[in-house]
């Protein structure tokens, strides 16, 4: 019988010698252009994003308004009550300013030591989720835009780079929506954004670009240089998307409520 390494590590010698790598260049490393000819589904091959992902943020701050939770990690719940401090939404950085900030703006409290009684939290490890106005996240103003946005939650700030959505290019695509204004052709998969299915506009967002080009002028407009052009604007690179992937997972690692992580909370 032969041995499974030896074949293995021959094939992919062979393939590494006769086949270019993903278009990835001489000065890549070593271990990295071996990687790139390993299928998808094996162990050690390069993420399906590779190339960067088209992704830019719309300002629409419709990911603020979906049917969901926002979990704050202790850390995060005393960056925000500073941030409010020096705002002066927040009060004196103190302890009333911390019960202040529970009442104002938590609906939800659990930490590691946690149960039906609220005087076994741990205060000090605590997380918080944010109570919900209108339908929107509580630190949305009237005019779409977040009270906290330079101290914005891990959660927030990764999206829409999170490993749920990470996982293969079904899952990516199927977060992607269409901007109101667009018609959706029957037929089709496409959606437009809800409250309880959520989505992103600014996935895949060259269709910006094409849907702005008036139907008189199309013809004169060279189509694929518009999206060639509008594709460089969006390109997420891949250091940055695994960079917020990683992030985003070791915040919900870390969250205590494993029932809750099961049932109405994930990244």
């Amino acid at each position: 019988m032969y041995s499974i390494v030896p074949i293995t590590t021959s094939l992919l010698v062979f393939l590494f010698l006769n086949h270019t790598c993903q278009g990835l260049s001489s000065k890549t490393p070593l271990l990295r252009r071996l990687r790139s000819i390993i299928p998808s589904n094996f162990p050690l091959a390069l993420p399906w994003y590779e190339d960067g992902l088209e992704f830019s943020c719309t300002g629409c701050s419709k990911c603020c308004q979906v049917d969901g939770d926002v979990w704050l990690a202790p850390e995060e719940v005393s960056n925000i009550i500073d941030y409010l401090a020096v705002s002066n939404d927040g009060g004196s950085n103190d302890l009333s300013s911390i019960d202040g900030f529970r009442k104002k703006y938590v609906r939800a409290e659990i930490g590691p030591s946690s149960s039906d009684s609220d005087s076994d939290i741990d205060e000090s490890q605590s997380w918080m989720c944010l109570k919900r106005k209108k339908g929107s996240c509580v630190f949305l103003d009237s005019s779409g835009q977040c009270g906290i946005y330079d101290v914005r939650p891990v959660q927030c700030h990764t999206y829409p780079f999170w490993p749920s959505l990470l996982e293969d290019v079904e899952d990516w695509e199927d977060e992607s929506v269409l901007p109101d204004d667009i018609t959706i052709e029957e037929g089709t998969d496409d959606r437009h954004w809800s409250a309880d299915l959520g989505g992103c506009e600014g996935i895949g967002r060259i269709i910006d670009a094409v849907a702005k080009v008036d139907e008189k002028n199309l013809k004169k407009v060279d189509l694929d240089q518009l999206i060639d052009e509008q594709r460089e604007v969006v390109i997420v690179e891949r250091e940055e998307i695994i960079a917020k992937r990683k992030e985003a997972k070791r915040h919900w690692d870390r969250f205590p409520g494993e029932e809750i992580k099961t049932t109405t909370w994930y990244l």
